[in-house]
Order: structure tokens, then C-alpha cells, then sequence
């Protein structure tokens, strides 16, 4: 081959590879630019190399040789960088942007080490994922679990308060009717008054922790502002702070998820009672409510320090808070205004530094249908006075003697039983004008009792009453819901348990007058298969 045949072959070669590492490099440009995510290379000294479209649109466009600690820079990544450039696999990590605004990203930032032909690492390929919308699904769910976690907890002390408090209430009223000196009078309906005043406190807990169906929902707007005002009482009082309200009593009822909207009252005057607390350590909140043009207006407003200026445009962005570290997650004015707009309506806030912070929260009036008012039935007959023979069921003996005390009080003859079984052999062997049944006890449960009235001796069924603390458990809602039973709830009242009894003492009126006869079935047989299926 002569010389110059050579070097034009020699000539075509090289024109060839440079032909195909062009066409290389584009198709390496196209496949890079297709991925979603940001990606970048990198040489040793972080010299930014080449990007793709998705970095440059997520951080502007840089040029070959930049730093990349001029688009990206956040906490970890250059120990990650460093950690991965000796190594032979790839590394991941979860990172967080800040840039001291409004603006807070999540990161995961996946580094893989590239090795050129010499041998030498001297690249890194940086793969950077936006996963924000995932974190902030993922802390979401974090923090629902606390919640609801705290909940239940607090829903099991409430249900555990509800005893001591029926059996403070009830002996206290018991001692009034006995007491003769005035001051004992005093302290007795002192402790009396304490004990409903704690019963509906603990009811209020309560139904915030029960389950809630949802929107469609009949919502006294002012009923609920004055049920979360109870229960920031305390932190009120103990913080020096005067609450005042302004409730339109025209205000008509809507339609809404009441659970929700209790949600964002408690957060907003949370909210208020912090900044209060945190400044001066005394002053007012004001509570306002008027229904305006087919919207029902609720302000909150706090003679607090006020938002600063900067801060008021990303009040209501996910994570943003003007609370120290650890006191504020950044999400409750976030969660509050998509609970508003999920209601069709606006959630604002208006303030200045140093003259306070007013919250306005506008929902929609829905028409919901007024509930048709009846003339109470006046009885064709007096009260009845017939003595009853009660069996009461609870396994608390404190409640037990109460009932016993009450009920022997008022003449009526009583037994009592501390669990299922024991109740159904009293019910055996003898006949009980009323039954009063607590829903949850140890072994045989009230539901599992009437089971077993209903089967056995179902003329009884109608004389059952239950009476209970848990209005917080899916089982029991379900239970008293589909069952449609009479339902006495903790902690009562000597009057409200003497009108309970009313109904059965007219049912033994019917029931003489009608000359009731019939044997009684043997019930202790269906003891042990009821325990079966309630241990199943």
C-alpha cells in the first residue's frame, strides 16, 4: 500500500470514530435530557462538566467549569460527594434545601462514581430526584400517626375518667339531700358542679377523638366555637388571657364536617394563646361570628406581637413557621386552609407587628333541613310510681353501690352484678323489671348479655338499658347505632337516671294491666356459648 493510500485511510478512519463520538455524545444528550430528574456531572474539584435539561430547568442553566456549589448546595451533599468519589458503587441520601425563605425541598441525591478509560476516577454522576411532595406525604402521615396515637390515648383516659366522675357526681348529689348545714351545702354543690363541669370536658375530648363521617354533616357553627373555647379554658386562664366573644345567635346552621372545622377553631386559637403567652404573657383574644352575604365569618384575633411582614405572604406554605425549632411543624395553618377550601371557602389573615393578628375564616351557608319541632306529648296518665326490681351490671363497685344507693333511695328493689355471666344466672333466677347493663366489662360483655336475652327470653330485651362511659370506640358507636338501645351515659345524674326509669316503670304498668303471665326459660345454658363466641 503506497504512502498515500495509507494516510487517506488512515485520515478516513479517524474522521469516522470522530464522526461516531459525535454521534455518541448526542445520543448521550438525548437520553440524558429524556430523565426526569436533575442530573450532572462532576470532576474532582466539583467542577460542574455537563447537565442535563431537567437540571438546568430546576436551577438554571450553568456553564462548563462552574462550581456546583452555585446551583446546588445543600447540607451533606459534599460528604456524600466525597464519600462516594473512592469507592465503587453508587450512594444515596436524603437531603433538605432551605434557602431561609418560604422555599423548603426535599432531595434524595444518588452519587455514582464514573471511571475513565485511564483507570482514574476523576467524574461523578449526580442524580438528583425532587421527592418533596413524598416527604411531605411521608411527615403527613408521621405526624397523623402522633395524632392519632395521642388520641387514643387520651381517649382511654377520658373513658377511665368517666367512673370516678359518675361516682364523684352522684354521691355529692346523695350528700346534698342530706346535708343540713348550709356551708356543707355549699362545698357539696361545689364539688357537684366541678364533677359536670370535668364530665363535659372530658366529653368534649371525647368528641374530637370520635370517628367522623365526613361532610354532610349538620354544623352549629357557634356550638362549636363554644365547645374548643372549653376546652382552651385552662390555658387561658393560666396564661392571662381574657377571652371575649361576639355570637351572632341568627347565625343559621350549615352544612359541614364539624370534626374538620373544630380542627382549624383549635389550631387558630392555639395559635393566638402562643403568641400571647410568648410575649407579653397577658392580653385578649376575641372571638367574632356572623353569617354576611350567604357566608358564615368566623375572626379569631390576639393583641399579640403580630406577623412580621416578611413572613406574613408564606404564612399558610407547607413548613413554614414563626415558632422557635421543636414548638411549630409548619403544617397546622396549611392543614386549616385546605380544610377551608375543601368547605368552599377562604381562610386570611390580616396583621401588623406590635398590634396583633386577626384570622377570618369564611365558609359557605348550606341550606341543611331545619328539624321539624314537636309539642311535647303531655302523658295521658300521672307519673308513674311502681317500684322496680333493677339488676345493676357494672364491674366497678363504686358504680354499682351509687346505683344501689340511688335506686334503693327511690324505693326500687336492686341487685347487683359485676360481670356477664353473673348476670345472666341473677336473670335465671329471677324476674327484673329493668336491666342496667355496662357496654365493656371483663369476660361477657353487655352486647354479648343481651345476646343472649334476646335469644332466650326476648320479652325482656325491652327492659334493658345500658349505661356507659365509651363513646369513643367504632365497636360500641356501631353497637348502640344499629341496636337502637336505651342509653344512659356517664356521668349521670340522680335526675337523669330517675327519667331513665320512668320508661320501665311504665312498661310494668303496661305489663300489669295486661296481666303478663309466662315461664321463664332457662338462660345459664347459653352462658358458655356466648363466652365462646366473645373470646373467638
Amino acid at each position: 500500500m503506497s504512502d498515500g493510500k495509507a494516510a487517506r485511510k488512515v485520515s478516513s478512519t479517524g474522521q469516522a470514530e470522530e464522526q461516531c463520538e459525535h454521534m455518541t455524545a448526542e445520543v448521550l444528550d438525548v437520553l440524558a435530557d429524556s430523565i426526569k430528574e436533575s442530573a450532572i456531572s462532576i470532576d474532582v474539584n466539583s467542577n460542574i462538566v455537563h447537565w442535563n435539561a431537567a437540571f438546568a430547568r430546576k436551577f438554571a442553566r450553568p456553564a462548563a467549569g462552574d462550581q456546583l456549589a452555585t446551583y446546588f448546595d445543600p447540607p451533606g451533599l459534599r460528604a456524600l460527594i466525597k464519600a462516594t468519589m473512592n469507592v465503587d458503587s453508587a450512594r444515596d441520601a436524603e437531603m433538605i434545601l432551605d434557602d431561609g425563605g418560604p422555599n423548603v425541598a426535599a432531595f434524595r441525591v444518588t452519587a455514582v462514581p464514573i471511571e475513565p478509560d485511564n483507570g482514574q476516577r476523576s467524574r461523578m454522576l449526580l442524580v438528583i430526584d425532587d421527592i418533596s411532595e413524598q416527604a411531605d406525604q411521608r411527615n403527613r402521615m408521621v405526624a397523623n400517626s402522633r395524632l392519632v396515637a395521642v388520641g387514643e390515648m387520651a381517649a382511654g383516659v377520658a373513658h377511665e375518667l368517666n367512673n370516678p366522675l359518675t361516682a364523684i357526681l352522684g354521691f355529692s348529689q346523695l350528700a346534698l339531700k342530706q346535708a343540713v348545714d348550709p356551708v356543707l351545702r355549699k362545698d357539696l354543690e361545689s364539688i357537684a358542679g366541678e364533677a359536670e363541669r370535668a364530665g363535659q370536658i372530658v366529653d368534649n375530648l371525647l368528641g374530637l377523638a370520635r370517628a367522623h363521617t365526613g361532610h354532610g354533616d349538620r354544623f352549629d357553627v357557634a356550638a362549636s366555637l363554644k365547645k374548643v373555647l372549653d376546652l382552651r379554658e385552662y390555658e387561658c386562664r393560666v396564661n392571662n388571657i381574657e377571652v371575649v366573644t361576639y355570637l351572632d345567635p341568627d347565625t343559621p346552621m350549615t352544612r359541614a364536617d364539624g370534626h374538620r372545622m373544630e380542627q382549624v377553631f383549635l389550631n387558630l386559637i392555639g395559635n393566638a394563646i402562643h403568641a400571647i403567652s410568648e410575649d407579653a404573657g397577658k392580653g385578649n383574644i376575641t372571638v367574632g361570628l356572623v353569617a354576611i352575604d350567604g357566608l358564615i365569618r368566623i375572626s379569631i384575633t390576639d393583641d399579640g406581637p403580630g406577623i412580621p411582614d416578611e413572613s406574613l405572604p408564606f404564612i399558610f406554605d407547607q413548613f413554614y413557621t414563626t415558632k422557635p425549632v421543636g414548638k411549630g411543624t409548619g403544617l397546622g395553618l396549611h392543614i386549616c386552609q385546605e380544610i377551608v377550601k375543601d368547605h368552599g371557602g377562604e381562610i386570611r389573615v390580616e396583621s401588623h407587628p406590635g398590634r396583633g393578628t386577626t384570622f377570618v375564616v369564611e365558609i359557605p351557608v348550606v341550606p341543611v333541613e331545619e328539624p321539624v319541632e314537636q309539642e311535647p306529648i303531655k302523658p295521658e296518665q300521672p307519673i308513674s310510681f311502681a317500684m322496680l326490681k333493677v339488676l345493676a351490671v357494672d364491674d366497678e363497685p363504686v358504680i354499682t353501690d351509687l346505683m344501689t344507693r340511688i335506686l334503693g333511695g327511690l324505693g326500687h328493689e336492686v341487685d347487683v352484678a359485676s360481670d356477664g355471666a353473673e348476670a345472666l344466672r341473677l336473670i335465671n333466677m329471677s324476674d327484673y323489671d329493668a336491666i342496667l347493663l355496662d357496654v365493656k366489662m371483663p369476660g361477657l360483655g353487655g352486647p354479648e348479655v343481651l345476646r343472649c336475652i334476646e335469644g332466650l327470653r326476648p320479652e325482656l330485651a325491652e327492659r334493658v338499658m345500658f349505661i356507659t362511659g365509651d363513646t369513643v370506640s367504632l365497636n360500641t358507636q356501631s353497637f348502640l347505632l344499629d341496636e337502637d338501645v336505651d342509653v344512659l351515659h356517664k356521668p349521670f345524674s340522680l335526675e337523669e337516671l330517675r327519667e331513665k326509669l320512668q320508661h320501665f316503670a311504665a312498661l310494668k304498668d303496661d305489663r300489669t294491666s295486661e296481666g303478663e303471665t309466662g315461664k321463664r326459660p332457662d338462660l345459664t345454658a347459653g352462658i358458655s356459648r356466648i363466652s365462646r363466641r366473645s373470646q373467638s
